[in-house]
């Protein structure tokens, strides 16, 4: 046997140790916790300028933590020139990290999703703590190379000296795919293994091999996905060969929500393709509600809800309060 079979012997059985008592230390699903996650990808929607409304939704989840935002990152993330945003916060009273990455902006960049990129997937080659190279599999190309600009220009800068942090790390759609895979090297490098990671609509990011990964070193990891929402779905399964190299293959934890979020299933914690919860629903019974779906989220229109600074309906009532006695002041 060479040596080079031995190396790989030996990361695979050390992944095999990984998955177990990575499993075994999942937290149970948080609604609470998960629409805190929300108002943290709602607000990588905010414009760069939009200061205002970004710390507002960062607050709202976190308002005596003292956030403050570090970085804000707009850069091409397609052939396209589709612009992928995100911010960097922190607080050095928690000593807590977010990391939060903007989904999909415009029509345009949906359909980039649906007809460029989605299908192209790329051997993935990651560099462990140690410094070796380790194939980990294959991702997506398309957001592979956002997610490696993203990581040169603002991620590994901002969270470089801040290895003993906790990080928080969300996305919406194709935000929640770059989360994924920045989680996923912050764990590998062993930048820190204290990292919780919740996704929205998030779709197909790496095979069944880098599913296996993901989840070894990143068990604090769910996907909520809306009902039929069809970008969960983005790219198809390979119903001939689903667990092949480079078929797509999605991640555990799937929490699978009915259409007005009133109720939702706890979907396998081993297995990222459950066929008890969005799977089971055929492409074509998605209906004219796709769009709405995958745009909504804990019945917010995340995009808007960002921009506007997450107002919470407790502060719209309120204000609505306060604008009454004063029109009743006044008449």
């Amino acid at each position: 046997m060479t040596k080079t079979n031995d190396k790989t012997i030996f990361r695979l059985l050390l992944l095999i140790v990984f998955f177990i008592f990575g499993v075994s230390s999942y937290t149970g699903y948080s609604e609470v916790e998960a629409e805190k996650f929300l108002n943290l990808a709602a607000a990588a929607y905010a414009d760069s300028s939009n200061v205002t409304a970004r710390q507002s939704c960062i607050d709202v989840s976190f308002p005596t933590d003292n956030f403050r935002v570090l970085m804000v990152m707009s850069t091409p993330c397609d052939k396209h020139g589709n612009q992928c945003q995100a911010f960097v916060a922190i607080s050095d009273t928690t000593r807590q990290v977010i990391i939060s990455f903007r989904g999909t902006n415009s029509a345009g960049q949906l359909l980039t999703e649906f007809s460029n990129g989605l299908e192209d997937y790329v051997n993935y080659t990651e560099t462990d703590g140690s410094g070796n190279n380790v194939n980990v599999g294959h991702a997506n190309v398309y957001f592979l190379d956002a997610m490696k600009q993203m990581w040169d220009d603002m991620v590994y800068p901002s969270i470089n000296s801040r290895k003993d942090y906790t990080f928080l790390i969300t996305g919406h759609s194709l935000g929640g795919a770059m989360a994924t895979l920045t989680a996923f090297r912050i764990a590998f490098r062993q930048f820190s293994n204290r990292i919780k990671v919740h996704t929205f609509g998030e779709p197909r990011v790496g095979d069944l091999l880098f599913a296996g990964y993901f989840t070894a070193v990143v068990p604090y990891a769910f996907r909520v996905v809306h009902y039929t929402d069809p970008i969960p779905h983005l790219p198809p399964l390979n119903v001939d060969n689903p667990t092949g190299s480079g078929m797509p293959y999605h991640h555990p934890r799937e929490i699978w929500y009915n259409d007005d979020f009133t109720s939702y299933t706890l979907c396998s914690d081993t297995n990222g393709e459950d066929w008890s919860c969005s799977d089971q629903k055929p492409f074509w019974d998605y209906g004219s509600k796709g769009v709405y779906r995958h745009t909504h989220y804990f019945n917010h229109f995340v995009s808007e809800y960002g921009s506007l600074g997450c107002p919470n309906s407790e502060s719209t009532i309120k204000y609505a309060i306060v604008l009454f006695s004063l029109i009743f002041y006044f008449l």
